[in-house]
């Protein structure tokens, strides 16, 4: 292990997450402020509501995006600093190994197993008809390897993350303290606003937003997306901020997410996902979506070898690897066309000019 980033005197005088929240809220005001002679404005900054947003080089590619108190700043948290800092598809393993196409392809596997599960849910069916929902950033959600980064435009979500520790055989998070890992985490946050949001960031940034499923609804969420080797830490778009580990403060930040329950909700996704990545199996049909969205120009017979080394078994007849059940169908198919659609379109926001007012005229005062 290299040398330590701080001393535990400099640590001491980190600020703590709340410290590090409170700054953030003061940003935010200051970017809300000039907006408020705009008609309309609260609404566009309230947290649950969506705004529609197109693709640069494809307008007709249309996604629907979460909304905040800043929309357009970004941030990530972590209750531990790594160096480097990469997506889950391009770190070394437990062995200090880094992974071979083999292990990459392996999991793509697993994300085109996933990618069919949602194809089989006829509420995300009929949401992505007319929006576009990346497979493979929401498979990042839902704990697979990708090569993408969790990151968010909810400041609450970032602290969530950024101070608790996480139980991976019960999928439970808990707040930490001082004596967590080397006593402090880190949270990142781009800090621009709309108008001179980099172009080069935005090819990186894929919107996940509203597509029926809870936790990235919950998560306010946003892939970013990392080529092999590249290095989070040293990404240009975001800054550091570090702060001390505080049990006290860590218990806030817990207990306004309803003990994980507001960000990490219980949904039947998470539990089919999961087995989708501890089955020694995968369908015919994900192996050929594999190849056919990754390794086109490989030969179709790369994906057996990788089965092959990899101890994975090919259901030829496509028997589903993990499956929603009738019941579960039907009753999430009723509950939308009872509350969900209609829940849904009151939160999507309307298209339309904003008109500036001059508090000037407003007051009389000349100028």
């Amino acid at each position: 292990m290299g040398k330590k980033l701080f001393t535990e005197a400099e640590i001491d005088a980190l600020p703590t997450i709340l410290d590090v929240v409170e700054m953030m809220s003061a940003g935010e005001n200051q970017l809300i402020l000039p907006m408020v002679t705009q008609i309309p404005s609260s609404d566009y900054y309230d947290e649950g509501r969506y705004n529609y947003v197109s693709e640069k080089n494809n307008r007709s590619v249309v996604h629907m995006m979460p909304m905040s108190q800043s929309p357009f700043t970004f941030y990530r948290g972590q209750s531990r600093y790594h160096e480097p800092c990469m997506p889950s598809l391009y770190r070394k393993n437990k062995n200090g190994e880094w992974p071979t196409e083999e292990d990459i392809a392996y999991n793509r596997l697993k994300i085109c197993e996933f990618s069919l599960l949602l194809d089989s849910h006829p509420v995300f069916r009929e949401v992505c008809h007319n929006t576009l929902v990346n497979y493979v950033t929401m498979a990042q959600h839902y704990g697979l390897t990708t090569e993408y980064m969790d990151i968010t435009n909810s400041k609450w979500v970032a602290a969530f993350f950024a101070c608790t520790g996480y139980e991976g055989k019960t999928d439970t998070y808990y707040p930490v303290g001082r004596d967590y890992n080397e006593g402090f985490g880190v949270l990142y946050m781009t800090d621009w606003d709309v108008k001179n949001m980099p172009e080069e960031f935005v090819e990186k940034n894929c919107v996940i937003g509203y597509q029926y499923f809870a936790r990235p609804t919950k998560q306010s969420s946003f892939g970013y997306w990392m080529n092999k080797g590249e290095d989070f830490n040293k990404a240009p778009y975001f800054k550091k901020i570090f702060f001390r580990h505080d049990l006290d403060a860590s218990k806030i930040v817990f207990e306004m997410s309803y003990r994980q329950k507001r960000f990490i909700p219980n949904d039947s996704l998470s539990v089919l996902t999961r087995k989708i990545a501890e089955s020694k199996e995968v369908t015919r049909l994900a192996h050929y979506r594999c190849w056919e969205n990754f390794y086109p120009d490989k030969d179709p017979t790369f994906g057996d070898k990788v089965c092959e080394e990899k101890g994975l078994k090919i259901r030829e007849d496509n028997t589903p690897v993990a499956k929603f059940t009738d019941e579960e169908l039907a009753a999430d198919w009723k509950e939308w066309n009872e509350f969900g659609r209609a829940d849904l379109i009151s939160r999507i926001l309307p298209i339309m000019p904003i008109t500036t007012i001059d508090l000037t005229e407003l007051s009389g005062e000349k100028k």
